[in-house]
């Protein structure tokens, strides 16, 4: 007697980025509510299974959802205003927009933009690494809308040093900050049927005291939850974190004992050798946003260890940053910079391969996410998170057995993106997104964002000469 499923997604392939790196050409992925039920091939998952709906996807690729382990929802309205700037005047003026100009609907609209952004180019499951005080709730209503998985990480910061000159916040206390964190994890952990985790974000290494990183992580293992934080970014990072702290970011961590598994540390593109051993033996975690680099001169490609980083077996997870940093989305394009930047810049054809690279976006990324046992692969237990990419699209064509992984590395990007499933509901199907009215959200940001401009051009009025000084 045949199983019942839900739903049967037949594929030409089936990439399962399991732990045998299974291709599975004609295949199938059968789903029972949230969860993978099947992984195989076609005439054997229908031989077991009978669903209430087949889709046949026919010429495509079906994977796991890409895990986007960095960007920001506060980001969309600033697509574009901040530009050319070194690290310090970049955050100031990033931070001068949002805090002035987001507000609870203009908030919950970013979230919702950040989500379409992603979901239509086949990211399942991301972290906003720094959701907004006071405006929580509207991220949270954004990602529920949106059909989305989350770690939404609360902004923490107790010191007033240059980075956080133009962050707005109800207090700088450590008290208040760590009382008022560890509440809205309590009220938003587990919302939208498990979706969405709620986690701590210490925002930036010299923005933060020993007390509050220590408080934040002890909120974090209390409830399960990550820890966020953006390290080692670029020289100015650590230069200004020396001078406060007399350490460097990772050095300074261990010390405190915060090093472990529940530890993302975003950018960490200047890394001593130290570092690099103290992120493998502690099991925490390194995201590389190979694309907010390039445009932002930080030094992750030119002076960053991610090669050493996953030889050293680090979990080393993919994010793009968010609107106002990389001005995108789409995580395949942050594979390809991961998979070739690194060989332009030591002239060696050998480090990261595509598979690696992708491997970063998919496994990586979900098991520096806490979720290697749930989502970062399809297989049978899983959560029923996967995309489909057209084949038949020209950046693809001629594809076969031998070009498969490569094409897809090397030669497409989220626009081959056809169909999106998340915790088993469809979210996007033949390219239209199912959860969120796209064209009255385009028009509702392009209606809102005029205050954003001005601000924009107040910041350059006010702060340019003393930015141009900095560059």
């Amino acid at each position: 007697m045949k199983q019942r499923a839900d739903l049967l997604v037949d594929a030409e392939v089936v990439l399962t980025m399991d732990a045998e790196e299974r291709i599975l050409l004609g295949g199938s992925v059968a789903v029972l509510a949230d969860r993978i039920v099947a992984v195989g091939d076609r005439s054997s998952v229908h031989g077991d299974f009978d669903a209430d709906r087949v889709i046949d996807a026919g010429d495509h690729l079906v994977m796991p959802g890409l895990v986007n382990t960095h960007t920001h929802l506060f980001g969309p309205f600033t697509r574009g205003l901040v530009n050319d700037l070194s690290f310090t005047p970049w955050i100031q003026k990033k931070f001068y927009l949002t805090s002035k100009g987001l507000n609870e609907e203009t908030y919950y609209l970013s979230t919702l933009m950040g989500c379409l952004d992603m979901l239509k180019t086949g990211t399942t499951t991301f972290v906003d690494c720094g959701t907004c005080q006071g405006l929580e709730e509207s991220a949270v209503r954004g990602v529920v809308e949106a059909g989305s998985r989350a770690m939404l990480s609360r902004t923490m910061a107790d010191i007033q040093d240059d980075l956080a000159e133009f962050l707005d916040r109800p207090g700088m206390d450590t008290e208040q900050n760590l009382r008022e964190t560890e509440a809205y994890v309590k009220e938003f952990d587990q919302s939208g049927d498990g979706r969405i985790r709620a986690w701590v974000c210490p925002i930036q290494v010299s923005s933060v005291s020993d007390d509050l990183a220590l408080g934040a992580m002890e909120i974090a293992q209390k409830y399960d939850v990550g820890f966020a934080i953006h390290s080692n970014v670029d020289r100015e990072d650590i230069a200004n974190h020396h001078t406060l702290f007399g350490l460097r970011p990772i050095e300074r961590f261990h010390k405190l004992g915060i090093l472990n598994e529940r530890f993302l540390g975003t950018h960490m593109g200047w890394l001593s050798d130290l570092e690099v051993q103290l992120l493998r033996d502690s099991g925490a975690s390194a995201v590389h946003c190979p694309s907010a680099s390039m445009k932002g001169g930080y030094g992750a490609i030119s002076k960053g260890k991610f090669p050493e980083l996953l030889q050293e077996e680090v979990t080393v997870g993919l994010g793009t940053d968010g609107p106002a940093a990389s001005c995108y989305h789409d995580m395949f394009r942050e594979v390809y910079l991961a998979a070739t930047a690194h060989k332009e810049a030591r002239l060696d054809h050998t480090l990261i391969s595509p598979y690696q690279a992708l491997k970063m976006a998919t496994h990586g990324s979900a098991k520096a996410v806490l979720m290697a046992d749930e989502i970062g692969s399809l297989e049978v237990g899983k959560k029923a998170d996967l995309i489909a990419l057209d084949l038949m699209r020209p950046e693809w064509v001629p594809w076969h057995e031998d070009n498969l992984i490569s094409n897809l590395v090397y030669s497409s990007t989220g626009s081959s993106v056809d169909l999106v499933i998340v915790d088993g509901r469809i979210v996007v199907e033949d390219s239209c997104i199912l959860t969120i009215d796209e064209q009255w959200l385009l028009r509702e940001m392009q209606g809102k964002v005029a205050p954003f401009v001005q601000l924009s051009r107040e910041w350059d009025q006010k702060f340019w000469p003393q930015a141009r000084g900095r560059l």
